[in-house]
């Protein structure tokens, strides 16, 4: 049986010298790299099951390794979890925003660092990882089940949620891209705790635009809305500064056009979809 490969890179030989023993005992194949450069050309030259990238690194940091080696299509379906230092709120965005599968601060609990590459690596090799950072199932396993209920004589509805594109494009001029990405990260997951409180076999996905994709019982469609409208509303106003959260709409700062603008707080909205027949 094939064994598992990891990709280690970091600068400090004490902690690669410890992750390569510790992951080799498992019964991993360990593969180290010392500085960003030589990370990204072993990845590419012998692709690993997974890799743990330090952020930190000399000659080209994590972020752009990550980035760079996420762009490739061949690739992109390799996790990649970024071990840091960095723990400002600010860093984990950017970790998000270069495409990482997580993001890990040191010190780190050994045990939970192995269970998360074995999960990370086990969701890769059966495909219920999406392209997307939030590791949510891609959208085309939620489409396939909601034709295979169908199939089966089942009830069952397919809903798509998605941001209107004003208040997303407004909410990244002035907060950032990366700032974006953690909202839809909180959301992804708070949708993903909804789904399997309200729903007895709902089954959640998200393509690679940033839209949601759920398919379940039609009964069980309206409680869902309005749990998610509930919920939800909480978890984006956390995103918002608190001058936005307490007028309840986000003026844009600055010099240009959209100085003084008002654009009205995200609000995820809801469609129902019918599929053509195949």
């Amino acid at each position: 049986m094939k064994r598992q490969r990891i990709l280690i890179a970091d600068d400090n030989r004490a902690i690669t010298d410890i992750l390569k023993m510790n992951f080799e005992l498992l019964g991993y194949e360990v593969m180290v790299a010392s500085d960003g450069e030589e990370a990204e050309r072993k990845f590419k030259a012998l692709p690993p099951d997974l890799m743990l990238l330090d952020v930190m690194m000399p000659k080209k940091n994590g972020y752009k390794v990550c980035r760079d080696l996420k762009k490739d299509p061949q690739l992109v379906r390799i996790p990649i979890v970024l071990l840091t230092a960095k723990n400002l709120k600010e860093d984990v965005y950017w970790g998000y925003d270069c495409g990482a599968d997580a993001y890990v601060t040191k010190p780190y609990d050994p045990r939970q660092l192995e269970l998360l590459v074995g999960q990370l690596i086990q969701e890769a090799v059966t495909g219920r990882r999406s392209t997307s950072w939030t590791g949510l199932p891609d959208a085309s396993r939620v489409e396939a089940e909601y034709r295979a209920r169908l199939e089966a004589g089942a009830s069952a509805q397919l809903l798509r949620a998605s941001f209107p594109r004003e208040p997303a494009e407004a909410f990244m001029r002035k907060y950032g891209v990366p700032r974006f990405k953690d909202l839809l990260h909180r959301t992804a997951w708070t949708l993903y705790e909804l789904v399997r409180d309200v729903t007895s076999a709902g089954v959640l996905g998200q393509d690679t635009d940033d839209r949601f994709f759920v398919t379940l019982h039609p009964e069980e469609a309206d409680p869902l809305k309005a749990k998610t409208q509930q919920k939800l509303r909480e978890v984006i106003l956390s995103c918002y500064d608190k001058e936005d959260q307490q007028r309840g709409r986000l003026v844009e700062p600055g010099m240009g056009p959209d100085k003084g603008k008002e654009t009205p707080l995200i609000a995820l909205q809801w469609e129902t979809l019918e599929l053509p027949a195949q």
